[in-house]
């Protein structure tokens, strides 16, 4: 099985260990395809206007995510996709995973605007090659195929994020308990 996507799936993969072959790949989305690479401003934080409100504060600490709301710019997320795509081809699905969890670990909670200079210092972090993620996003090379297939999921129908694809199918979208991946891994290894 292949899962797009983030929640509670890797509780439901620990639950289901030895049942199914699961495998987490990250596919792009672009929420705000229309930012400049350099972001753009977030009013200030303030108590009347916080960046992250109460409930989604809430959502993220009963899952174990701390949301900030420290990074002052919000993001045009191109650069990112294009390196864990790069990541997914020459490193596999694990280290993509890894590298993603710390590309959102970096944004909503130390508050690092994904940039080229600290997407290389997150792949660092996780035992990938700073200059080499540099020069890929330098580069360009996945711009054009990042770009196609983000806007591919848009009008098909996908409008936010987490969005989740299980084998190639859609299956929901939104946060989820790990039961629902569950009985998705079950009802997907029963269809033909």
């Amino acid at each position: 099985m292949v899962l797009d996507g983030k929640a509670e799936d890797g509780i439901a993969i620990e639950q289901t260990a030895g049942m199914y072959d699961v495998s987490v790949q990250w596919r792009p989305f672009l929420l705000r395809p229309n930012h400049p690479r350099e972001g753009v401003p977030k009013p200030p934080d303030t108590p009347d206007n916080p960046r992250v409100g109460a409930r989604m504060k809430q959502m993220g600490m009963d899952v174990g995510i701390d949301f900030t709301g420290k990074c002052d710019r919000a993001p045009n997320t191109l650069w990112g996709h294009c390196l864990l795509q790069h990541v997914l081809e020459t490193k596999g699905a694990g280290a993509q995973n890894e590298l993603q969890e710390a590309i959102f670990r970096g944004y909503f909670t130390d508050g690092l605007y994904p940039d080229v200079d600290n997407l290389a210092a997150l792949a660092a972090r996780v035992g990938l090659d700073a200059d080499e993620a540099r020069a890929v996003l330098h580069s360009g090379q996945y711009e054009e195929a990042v770009t196609k297939e983000a806007t591919g999921y848009s009008r098909g129908g996908v409008s936010g994020v987490p969005y989740f694809i299980v084998n190639g199918k859609p299956v929901f979208s939104g946060a989820q308990d790990s039961s629902a991946f569950v009985s998705a891994f079950q009802q997907l290894a029963t269809d033909p």
